[in-house]
């Protein structure tokens, strides 16, 4: 199950209690599983199977935050799998053994990939061609060493940096994959959205959850939701058995 895969969970010191609460949800699939944070806030989980390892500065947005995600990238390589499952803390898979489709095409980018509509985002869109897409790449990622390796290799391109309207890793995985020349693809059963109790995102992942068998989920950041999430799973799989 899930041959030459290595799970990796990108968080900090001040959300390491998110992968804590969710490591049955990154140890499920049987793989070897690194947690990677920055080097000034450095996440210490010690569980059997669990690595931690450490690259960039901590940073929400802007270039800092940038090149952390080109370091984490970089760390990646060290290891010996072909393949690699990327959650942010507030990422999870719902099932053990990933879908077959993922190995597939192994110089294919997916993604929780999301449109983006944001009136203030347009300009940057239109700045960057007919051609580029109206998109987000959310977490959780799955990527080939050699599909990373692309991404790296355009790492340096003026065109991959921080944007002043978009300076976002989300945007950033756009960034690498379109100047990498790689082709993208969302996740067939993929939600994201917030789990704030002020908003509907809860509501919207657990019946994607429920009723169409989403699997790829961000983002959860409540332990609440993560187990109504799990129920939701079940249910699917009792109702749609056979």
């Amino acid at each position: 199950m899930n041959k030459n895969t290595r799970i990796a969970v990108c968080c900090y010191q001040g959300d390491q209690h998110y992968v804590i609460k969710a490591l049955g949800n990154y140890l499920q699939h049987e793989c070897p599983v690194v947690v990677l944070s920055p080097e000034d806030s450095k996440a210490e989980i010690r569980y059997p199977g669990i690595e931690n390892r450490y690259g960039g500065k901590r940073a929400y947005i802007g270039q800092d935050s940038l090149d952390r995600q080109r370091r984490h990238l970089e760390i990646l390589l060290e290891f010996p799998e072909n393949h690699f499952l990327i959650h942010d803390s507030d990422s999870i898979c719902l099932t053990p053994e990933l879908p077959a489709y993922l190995y597939a095409e192994p110089d294919l980018v997916w993604s929780n990939l999301v449109n983006d509509d944001i009136p203030e985002h347009l300009p940057e869109f239109e700045a960057r061609g007919e051609r580029w897409p109206h998109v987000a790449f959310q977490p959780p990622y799955f990527l080939s060493r050699r599909t990373i390796q692309r991404m790296l290799k355009v790492a340096d391109h003026p065109g991959v940096k921080a944007s002043l309207i978009m300076p976002f890793i989300d945007f950033y995985m756009v960034q690498l994959t379109m100047y990498a020349g790689l082709p993208y693809r969302r996740f067939p059963a993929c939600v994201s959205c917030s789990d704030h109790p002020s908003l509907l995102g809860t509501e919207i992942m657990s019946k994607q959850v429920r009723e169409d068998g989403a699997i790829f989920i961000h983002s959860v950041k409540r332990p609440e939701v993560y187990q109504r999430l799990l129920q939701d799973r079940q249910e699917f799989l009792r109702t749609h058995q056979g």
